[in-house]
């Protein structure tokens, strides 16, 4: 672990004194999957800056470039701090623990059509050993990805990409099919690809990945089952992040948990998704509809969700104002036959912010944010949530889709606001740190249903990679 901060260290020094020139191409964005990320421009000295990392994502084979192999690297301290967990009624409601995260990578490129990729991920938390847990805390050394990729040529314009193996994958919003928290969600399985201008459908059949708390002992869930048909509409008119999504997604799960009971979950959803930016509006719609059974039941659930931002970049700070809200259903009555509580499956980690106490089931919130932009990378967060029970027939979801709390009857549908305050600086492309308060007020549901203190959060994260 020393070792990994001295190596960091020393490159952020080395990416100080570099030399950027003037005709180079600006390199592709991380992103949390990693394997698309592009450096075969760099195959033209021409477009080369001179930067430090330049030459650990371009290695040569040969002198033509044919075969090449790039490698790069995250590194992630993080601390967080909880008073009351779970409104109190957690294992040890009042910890505090360090988590360090390291995911190295390396792509291997032969030709254009063909690549052999594989990424680590070292997890490990200084948390008491009662409440650790693999899928958010710790993993030890285990393989986050290990997959061939093949791109027969077609012609006609189109582009066919087939992966086979463990991977990450991250669809549309990430509201249901995303890289997850701390310990990054992979599934084992295969992906077909297929391309045609802006058009792209992706078709997959996968297990998720079960983590573990000791080291190389990961292996394929083999109680849950993930299969879709995904596609996506490309709308460059409306920004770099315009699309139009039509999916339908699978879902089976031996051992499902709701208020209902604990029986087989066999789940279709079937969903559609709108986003994009005029000027100054930005916008993220998404509505789905879920069927299936539930061991004897019925399954009928729903969800719509809407982000709006809207940017004032002629004002000092370049403020900017969002708007969530979002509906995810829950079931009516446990004994009526049919489960109404919404299935967020594998979404996204921080859906709620930084705190990660409630999860998206059977619940209602809106949400109101204002950011502000200091420059030099300098940025300011705060947002304030109200939470509301969807059904009253249905009970409270911890982030992994857990019962938090039975419904025990209550006819309150307040859970309570939420209110965060996070500051974050992007010192340059690699190094980043953050830091992040939170605090949610009970209300009335949970009163009537437990423990029901203040919870409030603190927590912050260094974070580098290449």
């Amino acid at each position: 672990m020393r070792e990994t901060v001295l190596t960091a260290s020393l490159a952020v020094a080395v990416q100080v004194g570099s030399v950027h020139a003037e005709t180079a191409s600006a390199p592709p964005p991380f992103t949390s999957l990693r394997y698309n990320e592009d450096y075969s421009y760099l195959r033209d000295p021409d477009q080369r800056s001179g930067a430090w990392w330049e030459p650990f994502k371009f290695i040569p084979f040969n002198s033509a470039g044919w075969a090449w192999l790039s490698v790069g690297d995250e590194v992630r301290f993080r601390y967080e701090r909880y008073w009351a967990n779970n409104f109190g009624s957690g294992s040890k409601p009042d910890e505090d623990y360090l988590r360090y995260r390291q995911m190295p990578y390396a792509a291997l490129h032969l030709g254009s059509d063909l690549t052999v990729f594989g990424q680590m991920i070292v997890g490990y938390a200084a948390r008491d050993p009662a409440v650790k847990n693999p899928f958010i805390d710790e993993t030890g050394f285990d393989v986050l990805q290990g997959f061939v990729e093949w791109r027969p040529p077609l012609g006609g314009g189109f582009q066919l990409s087939v992966r086979a193996g463990r991977q990450v994958l991250v669809y549309g919003s990430g509201r249901l099919i995303n890289a997850g928290p701390n310990i990054r969600t992979a599934f084992d399985g295969a992906v077909v690809q297929l391309q045609l201008g802006e058009w792209r459908a992706d078709a997959f059949f996968v297990r998720p990945v079960r983590p573990e708390l000791h080291s190389f002992d990961d292996g394929s869930d083999r109680t849950r089952m993930l299969w879709s048909l995904y596609v996506t509409r490309a709308l460059p008119s409306m920004g770099p992040s315009g699309a139009l999504d039509f999916y339908y997604i699978g879902y089976e799960n031996d051992l499902a948990e709701f208020n209902q009971g604990k029986a087989l979950e066999h789940r279709h959803t079937l969903g559609t998704r709108f986003a994009g930016s005029a000027g100054a509006v930005e916008w993220d719609l998404e509505g789905t509809i879920q069927l299936g059974r539930f061991g004897r039941s019925d399954i009928l659930a729903w969800s719509v969700a809407t982000d709006e931002i809207y940017t004032y970049p002629k004002y000092a700070l370049k403020p900017w104002v969002g708007l969530r809200l979002a509906y995810l259903s829950g079931d009516g009555d446990p004994s009526d036959g049919m489960l109404g509580t919404f299935n967020p499956m594998f979404a996204e980690g921080g859906y709620f912010g930084e705190n990660g106490v409630l999860g998206p089931n059977n619940l209602m919130l809106a949400r109101a944010g204002l950011g502000l932009d200091f420059g030099a990378g300098w940025s300011l967060l705060t947002s304030g949530t109200v939470y509301w029970r969807a059904s009253l027939g249905d009970g409270m979801y911890g982030l992994a889709g857990n019962l938090l709390r039975l419904s025990d009857r209550s006819t309150r549908r307040l859970i309570g606001p939420q209110f965060d305050l996070a500051l974050s600086w992007q010192a340059n492309r690699h190094l980043g740190f953050a830091a992040a308060y939170s605090v949610i007020i009970p209300g009335g549901f949970v009163d009537d249903t437990g423990p029901s203190w203040t919870v409030h959060f603190i927590g912050g994260h260094a974070m580098f990679r290449y």
